[in-house]
């Protein structure tokens, strides 16, 4: 339990990095919106395990199986489909068996945008905010995965410090689309001092494939002997309204928080946490 001062302290760099974001995003028109945290469809990522949960429903009388929220992505795309352009939220994301550990919590804090635009603008624009949270010019370079030295954990080997990871293989595409010649998938990472702190890429919105890739993430959660989420129907439907090209990041806000100030154990920057 971190003393008063320390409690303090670090209240304030919550504080100072969320009023730096706050202020990036008004300045470039987008609206701050909230999200769910419980969901019937919390994703269907075979790397992921939502925290699940029952609830009990008095009326109507029913039971239904839900989970909490790994990211707000579905509900942002919703928004989207609805006719909202620029958004972005900060929320709670959970994520269930995973260790805790310096870079690591059962519960953490997710920026997460969504805007028009393609692959090199949300690159540009992500680096651009990194620039402005953490005070510093010096330039993001971007290092394609074939380059990059990415080993079997998906880390980067590289001598560079901060930089992104950008033109992820086609078997990586998740929810991302591909490039014109489908040689590899408009997505990236950012890396800064040793933390993965974003996954970033222009929003897949082909209906078709997007189903087709859904019912493969549920077939690898069948075979891996995890839950099985419904395809959330809403969001296909959602997806089906959005036209022209739309690009969305997922950023750790915990980590970055550590980046800013040099702490390396992201317990030494929360107020409270899940011990």
């Amino acid at each position: 339990m971190p003393s008063k001062q320390d409690m303090i302290r670090r209240i304030a760099m919550w504080q100072d990095v969320e009023e730096k974001i706050h202020a990036f995003f008004k300045a470039r028109g987008f609206i701050f919106v909230r999200t769910p945290l419980l969901s019937r469809h919390p994703g269907m990522e075979p790397n992921l395990d939502p925290v699940e949960a029952q609830i009990n429903l008095t009326n109507p009388s029913r039971d239904v199986s839900a989970a909490l929220i790994t990211s707000p992505e579905y509900s942002m795309k919703k928004l989207l489909g609805a006719g909202l352009e620029r958004v972005y939220t900060i929320t709670p994301v959970f994520r269930n068996k995973e260790s805790i550990g310096p870079h690591n919590l059962p519960e953490f804090s997710m920026l997460e945008w969504y805007a028009p635009g393609g692959y090199s603008d949300l690159v540009n624009e992500t680096e651009e905010l990194l620039q402005h949270v953490l005070g510093d010019d010096a330039p993001w370079p971007r290092l394609p995965y074939g380059e990059a030295g990415v080993d079997a954990f998906g880390e980067p080997q590289t001598d560079k410090k901060r930089f992104f990871v950008t033109e992820y293989p086609v078997e990586q595409a998740s929810l991302a689309r591909l490039s014109d010649d489908g040689s590899y998938a408009e997505r990236f990472e950012a890396f800064g001092d040793g933390l993965e702190l974003c996954n970033g890429f222009c929003e897949l919105t082909d209906v078709l494939e997007q189903r087709k890739r859904f019912e493969q993430e549920q077939e690898e959660r069948r075979q891996l002997g995890k839950t099985v989420f419904p395809i959330d129907e809403d969001l296909l439907e959602a997806l089906d309204q959005i036209k022209g090209s739309v690009y969305g990041n997922a950023l750790g806000l915990d980590r970055l928080i550590m980046l800013k100030y040099a702490e390396r154990d992201i317990r030494d920057i929360q107020i409270l946490y899940f011990s």
